[in-house]
């Protein structure tokens, strides 16, 4: 009985140190390789099986840390982020039982993309805090320069437009006096978003392109790809269909050669946009139900309530009431769930346009009046104190019950 015993512990221990030497070696591949992502389309399953062993303890902690670093740039656009969400966890568990300070800090920040990915602004948000306060600690400027970024584009999402711009460009102004182009593209990206949110369209413009430039430089053409999009979106916004289409067509080829599911999807949302504004309304809508189906695959939160939106505006336009009503509800929620203010109002505001249109005066007086009690709320923006007014004036020509 105890030979049994001893026999099935050495064969556990042989098992366990032969997985160790294939995780090993996986990683060894991984850090040697002139193009990593190559590897971990072709052998994700087995990257994460050696991800796995390494996880199980902590005297390997440091090969578990390297996996995770090596695999998590490339993976989180996979979408896998339920699986990769245990994985941090139990890797910052270990950091913690270690007392290792700067693999906490990055693994907090990561664990931080993660949730802000699936919709959890506020956990995201604690968890960027707590990444702040531990890289300021450890005197580790690039890092906390580049958290600084991210919560600035979190910021605005939670209508706190103002303070994520400040944040924006602290952001920028530590990169530069540190000379970090990397984070430097990272905080020109994230302003850019933030105009494109605002409406001003000349900052927007201005960021998107200084981050194409740098990342361009920086060969990372994977987020070079991300600032262009921006582009398009902005020069959309402005009619420049020429540049549009010219870019979209060279954007496209890049996104599908890449397997970039989740750029190439909100492309797709660009250009309904544009086919929208020229009131091609059945593009826009093959186009919008295209990038839905796109988006189905990864459920960014985000990225579907604006698409849900859109849907929503193009069946109104069109006449299709129960399609509209249905995307647009959809929006609503999404929207009040991520905590984005601004753009459930927006939403609200939309429905109401398929109540007018329905001759529902009733429903139409009442999604404004709560559109507008909600705008109250967030931060005193322009482009929020713009729809404010709008929405006040509009329900005042409706009159009243």
């Amino acid at each position: 009985m105890n030979k049994t015993i001893s026999n099935q512990n050495r064969w556990r221990d042989i098992l366990r140190r032969q997985s160790l030497a294939n995780a090993d070696r996986w990683l060894a591949l991984l850090e040697t390789s002139d193009d990593p992502e190559v590897v971990i389309n072709k052998d994700y399953d087995n990257l994460l099986r050696a991800l796995e062993t390494a996880l199980e303890d902590s005297g390997t902690f440091d090969m578990a840390y390297r996996l995770v670093q090596a695999l998590y740039p490339i993976a989180i656009d996979y979408a896998d982020w339920d699986r990769w969400l245990v994985y941090l966890e139990k890797a910052l568990a270990v950091s913690q039982e270690l007392d290792y300070q700067n693999e906490q800090a990055n693994l907090l920040v990561q664990i931080g993309d993660l949730v802000y990915r699936t919709g959890n602004l506020r956990r995201a948000e604690e968890l960027y805090r707590d990444g702040i306060e531990k890289t300021r600690n450890l005197d580790d400027p690039a890092r906390y320069a580049s958290t600084l970024a991210k919560q600035g584009v979190l910021y605005d999402l939670q209508g706190k437009m103002s303070e994520g711009i400040a944040l924006c460009e602290k952001a920028l102004s530590i990169a530069e006096s540190i000379g970090d182009k990397r984070i430097v593209a990272l905080a020109n990206l994230n302003l850019s978003l933030i105009f494109i949110r605002a409406r001003n369209w000349t900052l927007a413009l201005t960021t998107a392109e200084k981050a194409y430039a740098v990342y361009q430089e920086l060969g990372n053409f994977k987020f070079a790809n991300k600032a262009l999009l921006n582009v398009v979106a902005i020069w959309a916004e402005q009619g420049k269909w020429e540049e549009v289409n010219e870019v979209s067509a060279k954007l496209m080829d890049s996104l599908l050669s890449s397997g970039d599911i989740r750029t190439l999807s909100q492309l797709k949302n660009n250009l309904g946009v544009v086919a929208f504004n020229q009131a091609n309304y059945k593009v826009a809508e093959a186009v919008w139900q295209e990038a839905l189906r796109l988006h189905s695959q990864i459920q960014e939160p985000t990225e579907l309530a604006g698409l849900y939106n859109n849907l929503g505006m193009v069946y109104t336009t069109m006449g299709e009431w129960e399609a509209a009503q249905d995307m647009l509800a959809k929006a609503v929620v999404a929207y009040q769930e991520l905590g984005n203010v601004y753009n459930w109002a927006n939403s609200l505001d939309n429905l109401a346009d398929l109540y007018e249109a329905q001759g529902n005066l009733a429903s139409c007086r009442h999604v404004l009046t709560e559109a507008i009690a909600g705008l109250k709320v967030i931060d005193n923006t322009p482009h929020a104190q713009e729809a404010l007014a709008i929405m006040r004036q509009r329900l005042d020509l409706l009159g009243a019950d």
